[in-house]
């Protein structure tokens, strides 16, 4: 008799492996075999918990959305300024790629390769990634701490541009700067906080 703990364990194991191996590889060249030799379960364990590789694939990319989705839930409760919820999002979402650096790669994947079949979750979730940057640039612009001639979507796809090129690059950028490892990080931080600063000139720049 299966003992009820071995279930989501195995579960986990799974999408876990999947996730690794949707992010380093096309959906077509990871196969049910792979997953399973990666997840150290039985291949029937992958149909039974998901119902087969497009579902497994579309729970990887669900799971990993979910993870920003809760991060804007938690930036929204905070009680500081539009701007410096900004801050702490982008911040955020740095850190959180620097954690699971696979997740960028499997949004990219995604965008440069959509599978016709999850549309909708590029549509949607990846939407909304974008959408509540963008909502907050709008509400630092309402409140005078960005510049009124500043369009909040250009600038959330700048602050998305210099986060998916660092991880993307991430090794090259470690190279050619001479950063120990794990140093690049504060580069990072430091381009994003830089950028965002330059939104909000003085008044007299603003009127020149």
């Amino acid at each position: 008799m299966t003992d009820k703990n071995t279930i989501p364990s195995s579960a986990d194991k799974i999408l876990e492996a999947a996730t690794l191996l949707f992010a380093h590889d096309t959906f077509s060249s990871v196969s049910i075999k792979k997953i399973a030799a990666a997840s150290g379960v039985n291949s029937a364990l992958i149909s039974y918990y998901f119902g087969g590789k497009k579902n497994l694939y579309q729970e990887v990319l669900y799971t990993q959305a979910e993870k920003f989705l809760k991060l804007q839930n938690t930036i929204r409760a905070r009680k500081e300024s539009p701007l410096t919820k900004l801050r702490i999002y982008v911040d955020s979402i740095a850190e959180m790629q620097q954690a699971q650096p696979y997740n960028i790669h499997l949004i990219y994947r995604e965008l440069l390769s959509p599978q016709p079949m999850f549309e909708n979750y590029v549509r949607n979730k990846l939407y909304r990634i974008h959408q509540f940057m963008a909502e907050l640039v709008d509400e630092a612009i309402a409140c005078g701490e960005i510049r009124t001639n500043i369009k909040s979507t250009h600038v959330a796809f700048t602050l998305e541009g210099i986060i998916m090129f660092f991880f993307l690059t991430q090794r090259q950028i470690r190279d050619i700067g001479n950063f120990s490892k794990g140093a690049e990080m504060e580069y990072l931080l430091q381009a994003l906080n830089t950028y965002l600063s330059s939104l909000s000139d003085s008044e007299e720049e603003q009127n020149a």
